[in-house]
């Protein structure tokens, strides 16, 4: 893991003492900080920019910290957020409930300086490993679009929400052709060229989607959900010549074509791999591949 750049971490300070402020803000000029001074304007603050970390104060007039963290844990947006409380409260069920509430740290005034660095260093770099450790484990190595795991965790929810919305949901099979033989002849090196150029042009070119996972060494699944009919089979029709005409290897001759099949959410259906299942069989039943979008 590469290592933090401090100057770039955006910590909210939250505290309706000026003079306590004036010190965090001495403490931490390495840091990208903000501060406010009370919990609606922490908010607020939020609501228009995430922090990296926030340092909140418990005991303020009107929103306190325990009812900001609260509201802060509640929210899809703001829930990773690490809270460090900040208090003059050393009693047990203060710190408790801080921790109960979503809390990673609870720091006492008044403030050692040099704790305080150290403890907002320690939860950034928490928070850091945190983030690369959930990527690692959602995304491709080679495409770094979304892996096995993120699309079985995130594509039931899309279909789910389809069908209590009543909305269309489109699940498109993208397989390139010929990979084996690519590969065979041309080297593994070219074969994860022509993977990684897949990827890219299927972000790059498919417009409304909700979801594009590697799901096979030749396999690429893509969600589509509100979408028209025909805007997407014209969508993929365009992927579909692009590859064909483009270049793996600039200056080279070498090309690779794809096979698309388009697997609509119809009502009976429960589980997204119906859709996957019903979108392979409308690959297998074409006699001879001619990479054509089947509708």
């Amino acid at each position: 893991m590469s290592p933090i750049d401090f100057s770039k971490s955006k910590i909210l300070i939250v505290d309706d003492s000026p003079a306590n402020i004036d010190i965090l803000l001495e403490l931490l000029r390495d840091f990208d900080v903000r501060a406010v001074l009370d919990g609606q304007d922490a908010l607020n603050a939020v609501s228009e920019e995430l922090p990296d970390l926030i340092l909140l104060d418990i005991t303020m007039p009107g929103i306190d910290g325990f009812e900001v963290c609260r509201r802060l844990k509640a929210d899809k947006k703001s829930k990773d957020v690490p809270v460090i409380f900040l208090s003059a409260s050393t009693d047990d069920e203060s710190i408790v409930r801080g921790f109960e509430l979503g809390g990673i740290d609870y720091i006492t005034k008044p403030y050692l300086s040099k704790e305080i660095v150290v403890r907002v260093r320690t939860q950034l770099k928490l928070k850091s490993a945190l983030e690369t450790a959930y990527h690692l484990s959602n995304r491709d190595a080679l495409t770094n679009v979304s892996n096995r795991t993120r699309f079985y965790n995130y594509a039931p929810k899309l279909l789910q929400q389809a069908k209590e919305r009543k909305i269309a949901l489109y699940l498109a099979v993208i397989d390139i052709d010929a990979l084996k033989q690519i590969n065979s002849q041309h080297g593994h090196v070219v074969g994860d060229r022509v993977i990684q150029s897949c990827a890219n042009s299927i972000k790059r070119m498919l417009k409304n989607v909700n979801l594009v996972t590697r799901s096979g060494s030749n396999e690429f699944l893509v969600i589509f959900s509100g979408s028209n009919h025909n805007a997407i089979v014209e969508q993929l029709e365009r992927l579909r010549t692009y590859f064909e005409r483009s270049q793996i290897v600039p200056g080279s001759d070498i090309h690779f074509s794809v096979t698309i099949a388009l697997s609509p959410l119809q009502e009976t259906d429960k589980q997204i791999d119906t859709l996957i299942a019903r979108a392979h069989d409308k690959i297998k039943i074409s006699e001879v591949k001619e990479n054509i979008v089947l509708g």
